[in-house]
């Protein structure tokens, strides 16, 4: 036997398809396929080297030669639940994009709606672990694609304008319009500036805006603006984006300016907001209770009696409101503080203050409404509050590190359809009894498919979950 030549003892330890070669005494392991030339001549094609052969130990793989065989095990539950009850987003995406764009689009942003805000270099990892692999099949999520993606989106804008003008069209023409503080850590960003959140954050800033559906509980629009420009300023760019008409904008009184009220009435358009504490109007609201009217005001949550006064101006009204529980609520709360000796709380500022605890004082151009109405449409607001807590704590959208204007812009678009996912989701999720939506989707994470003989097929699962999946029209099965 030659001095490089491979003893049978050793070959039989190798593993199927591939070779083994002496080198300087040591025996490394080898892919190797066999092929017909062009002359119909049987060769040997040989591959990366995959590891090495000791005898009193047998094969011994390099440390990724595990990551480059075929993967058998795929997360299943939790992606197929969310994607069979998110179908609809999917729908309007290859109506406005090409399918391969749409699907793309989809993917990442289900990604993101499932795991939270996901870094570009991770989503391909999620992407090639789950059940997405074999249902939409060689997407190209590597960073280049989503950087090119995400550029795409944020300097070609045509479809994304075009696909919120389509939710804004299907709306229910009830919109809350607020802001949304994101912390930038990448100084590179054109958008990120010292903003007034700076002491808190300690960081600069970025300004997200999105428009509500308070009617149906969905996002229309999404927007990143400069972390140091107020919200009155950008609300301007913002509402240039999509044509509204017809439409009814709750905001908060960060949005007011003669200039926003006169957009606000612009296209048919109706406005309701909270007037500052520093403008006249405020200032001379009729608050004394002898004088005002009542009606009853109930949620699932609570009923109390809310007393208003109503002055009318040339071309919108205002209303003074006052929460008589919230009054009470708000008074007792400055007491606790008066008697705990906290800075800022003394006798002569609760008997300043005593009026205008529970009091909104809102200026509106709609003249059809009730009194009642009114302030039934201004408590809608605060959905859009309950969704930032969610965009916040549930999604993580708290921190980012994007370093160019248009991939920034781009994920603004990825943002709203992850919440759009998200919320068909939720909407499907009411049908499990006692269970919340994040909690159908830890019951789901249980559920893998196994690749046997060729045949992609779940494990076994308790009834409670097969049930779940029923109710939320997902199949076990895998076609």
């Amino acid at each position: 036997m030659g001095g490089y030549a491979v003893p049978a003892e050793v070959r039989a330890l190798k593993p199927k398809g591939t070779m083994v070669k002496n080198i300087s005494g040591y025996y490394y392991v080898y892919e190797s396929s066999s092929y017909r030339d062009e002359n119909g001549k049987r060769k040997t094609k040989i591959g990366k080297c995959i590891g090495s052969i000791k005898e009193e130990t047998g094969f011994i793989p390099n440390d990724n030669y595990l990551s480059d065989t075929e993967v058998t095990t795929l997360e299943y539950g939790d992606y197929a639940i969310i994607c069979a009850n998110s179908g609809k987003v999917l729908e309007l995406l290859r109506a406005h994009f090409n399918p391969a764009d749409a699907n793309q689009i989809y993917v990442v942003s289900l990604i993101h709606a499932l795991q939270g805000f996901t870094y570009l270099r991770d989503i391909k990892k999620y992407y090639d672990m789950s059940w997405l692999t074999l249902k939409f099949p060689g997407l190209k999520l590597g960073y280049d694609a989503l950087c090119t993606l995400y550029d795409n989106l944020g300097r070609r804008q045509t479809q994304v304008l075009e696909f919120e003008q389509d939710l804004i069209d299907s709306s229910s023409r009830e919109v809350a319009i607020d802001g949304h503080v994101i912390a930038s850590q990448s100084d590179n960003n054109d958008l990120a500036e010292k903003g007034y959140k700076f002491s808190t954050l300690v960081e600069k800033q970025i300004n997200l805006l999105m428009a509500y559906d308070v009617h149906a509980d969905k996002p229309l629009l999404s927007r990143i603006y400069q972390g140091g420009l107020n919200d009155n300023i950008s609300i301007r760019d913002f509402l240039r984006q999509v044509t509204m008409r017809d439409m009814l904008f709750i905001v908060d009184k960060g949005f007011y300016s003669l200039q926003n009220i006169s957009l606000f009435n612009e296209g048919g358009n109706y406005y309701l907001i909270p007037v500052p504490s520093r403008m006249n109007i405020c200032k001379t609201a009729e608050l004394d209770s002898r004088k005002m009217e009542r009606f009853p005001y109930a949620t699932n949550r609570k009923a109390t009696v809310i007393e208003y006064s109503k002055k009318e101006y040339d071309g919108f009204c205002v209303y003074a409101f006052r929460d008589k529980d919230e009054a009470l609520l708000q008074e007792s709360n400055y007491l606790r503080h008066l008697e705990q000796g906290t800075q800022g709380y003394t006798q002569e500022g609760l008997e300043k203050n005593r009026d205008w605890f529970g009091v909104y004082i809102l200026q509106t151009n709609l003249k059809d409404r009730t009194p009642a109405e009114v302030f039934g449409l201004y408590k809608k607001r605060w959905k859009i509050e309950t969704f930032y807590n969610y965009f916040k704590n549930g999604a993580d959208y708290n921190t980012l590190y994007t370093q160019d204007y248009y991939k920034t812009q781009g994920l603004s678009f990825i943002m709203l359809i992850s919440s759009l996912i998200h919320h068909e989701l939720a909407i499907s999720t009411k049908k499990v009894k006692n269970k919340t939506t994040q909690e159908c989707l830890l019951d789901a994470r249980m559920i893998k498919i196994n690749k046997r003989n060729g045949i992609w097929a779940p494990a076994n699962c308790k009834a409670a979950i097969a049930d779940m999946f029923r109710t939320l029209n997902t199949p076990l099965a895998i076609s």
